[in-house]
């Protein structure tokens, strides 16, 4: 199914982020973004869906605007060339398996394991050097780096 755009321009971004809100509680539709423009404070509302959706969130919204002297304009348009879309950021799509995205955590997991057993070797809470051999709570004088200032 061919996706739609709807863009709502209106005048203030509170009034942008409520009506936007509006569209989203009417209809199935994706956000893709809010916009400043030039001049006056206006802000437009880019979003996308299948026409019926975008039509619907845009009459919505727009009335929702109109209700409190902000619409400025709006605009559906219905199948847009294939120019057009790519200029839109769209959501990104993961291509990985489930396997792939459980082996990537087991991974990261065993990272994480991994640093933090490093850090269990630091003793010294001045210097953070796995070497030296002062203990937490000891006298600063016992540290290897104690005197070596800012180095």
């Amino acid at each position: 199914m061919k996706q739609s755009l709807g863009l709502l321009e209106v005048s203030g971004l509170a009034l942008a982020i409520n009506c936007a809100d509006a569209m989203a509680k009417a209809a199935s539709i994706t956000l893709l973004g809010l916009e400043k423009t030039n001049g006056s404070g206006w802000t437009v509302i880019k979003i996308a869906g299948d026409v019926a959706s975008v039509q619907s969130a845009i009459i919505n919204g727009a009335s929702v605007a109109q209700a409190q002297d902000g619409l400025v304009a709006q605009k559906v348009i219905a199948r847009p060339g294939d120019g057009i879309f790519p200029a839109v950021p769209q959501p990104a799509v993961v291509d990985k398996a489930p396997q792939e995205v459980v082996q990537a955590n087991d991974a990261v997991t065993q990272t994480l394991h991994e640093a933090t057993s490093e850090q269990r070797q630091v003793t010294c809470n001045l210097c953070l050097d796995p070497a030296c051999p002062r203990q937490k709570g000891e006298p600063r004088s016992l540290c290897l780096h104690n005197g070596q200032r800012g180095e």
